[in-house]
């Protein structure tokens, strides 16, 4: 953190639409052996936009540190690769690809309006995601470089949640031998 704040510094984390099919309640799901096998994908990105607002609560803004999610939208990238061929061929036809994906990306983490004091952003990879989430996933207009500002699901603005996740986050990396405090220092 010293040295985020000394630079100015942001945070940007590659989120998913995926995250709108989660629910907090998932969250208990996570100290469990799941049989059968049930995804927390959703969840994961569910948590990491509700961290990313958590983190700019309590790090970002004033301390000079920025904390921004950005949703590429729908690319034809490996995550795919277990598809049959048939739905390959065809994700990789209307999809974005990666490397048109990856301008989004690379523009949340360099655009003047992404610099701090900034409130967190959660960009979209494709036009029109501002004004139907159905965008989120897929449009025929790719962002590119633009930043294309729109709203996490209510979930993932819940600020009892964000806290419930770090708190949580920091139990486990206790538990895991962290030297950190409740408030997220490090302590050696």
């Amino acid at each position: 953190l010293p040295l985020l704040r000394a630079a100015r510094g942001r945070v940007v984390s590659v989120s998913s639409v995926v995250h709108r099919g989660a629910s907090p309640d998932d969250l208990k799901l996570v100290r469990r052996v799941r049989e059968p096998y049930i995804s927390l994908y959703g969840l994961s990105k569910l948590a990491q936009i509700s961290a990313t607002t958590e983190l700019h609560r309590r790090f970002g803004g004033g301390d000079g540190i920025a904390f921004h999610t950005v949703n590429p939208g729908g690319v034809a990238s490996d995550i795919w690769r277990g598809y049959p061929a048939w739905q390959r061929l065809l994700f990789s036809a209307i999809l974005a690809q990666t490397e048109t994906a990856a301008q989004t990306v690379v523009e949340a983490c360099v655009s003047e309006e992404g610099n701090p004091p900034a409130a967190p952003g959660y960009w979209n990879g494709y036009f029109g995601a501002s004004r139907n989430t159905a965008f989120e996933y897929w449009s025929p207009l790719p962002a590119r470089g633009t930043l294309v500002p729109s709203s996490p699901s209510d979930a993932a603005r819940d600020s009892a949640f964000a806290k419930q996740v770090w708190d949580e986050s920091i139990e486990v990396l206790c538990a895991a031998g962290a030297a950190i405090t409740s408030e997220g220092i490090a302590t050696s």
